[in-house]
C-alpha cells in the first residue's frame, strides 16, 4: 500500500477524476472511465468550481491507520485478484461482505462496509467488489 496519501489510488482517481472535468468530460463519462459513483464525481466538480484542483486534491481521505501490515494488505490483494470459492465461499464473485468476513477470520480484525471499500480501492481492487450485499 502506498505510503503517501497523494499516492494513494483512490487519490489518484480522484485527482484524474478533476483532470478530465476539467478538461470537458462529462460527469456520466468520467464515472465510468473510472468506475465512480455520478453522485461522486458531481462532488468533485463542485469541489473543482469552487476551489480548482487544488481543492480536490485537499480533500481528506480520513479515518485511522489500518492494523493490517503491509504482508496482511498483500495477501488480501493476492484474494481479491483470485476467486472467493477459493476462499470457502459458494460463489467466485467477492462482495464487501465476503472481504470484511475474510479480513475477521484471518486476521481477527472487524471492519465497516466503507472501510473494507476504501481498503480494496486503496489497494487498487475495488473494482472487484461486486455490488451484491451477500
Amino acid at each position: 500500500m502506498p505510503s503517501r496519501t497523494e499516492d494513494l489510488p483512490s487519490v489518484v482517481r480522484r485527482m484524474n477524476a478533476g483532470r478530465m472535468l476539467m478538461e470537458g468530460a462529462s460527469v456520466s463519462a468520467v464515472a465510468e472511465a473510472l468506475h465512480l459513483s455520478t453522485d461522486t464525481v458531481r462532488k468533485y466538480r463542485s469541489i473543482i468550481t469552487e476551489g480548482g484542483l487544488e481543492a480536490l486534491q485537499k480533500v481528506s481521505v480520513g479515518g485511522r491507520t489500518s492494523s493490517l501490515d503491509g504482508a496482511a494488505l498483500e495477501w488480501i490483494a493476492a484474494a481479491l485478484n483470485g476467486s472467493a470459492c477459493e476462499h470457502g465461499f459458494p460463489t467466485h464473485p467477492w462482495t464487501n461482505a465476503r472481504l470484511r468476513e475474510l479480513i475477521k477470520m484471518r486476521f481477527g480484525v472487524s471492519y465497516s462496509r466503507v472501510y473494507t471499500w476504501q481498503l480494496a480501492t486503496n489497494l487498487g481492487l475495488g473494482h472487484r467488489l461486486s455490488k451484491s450485499r451477500k
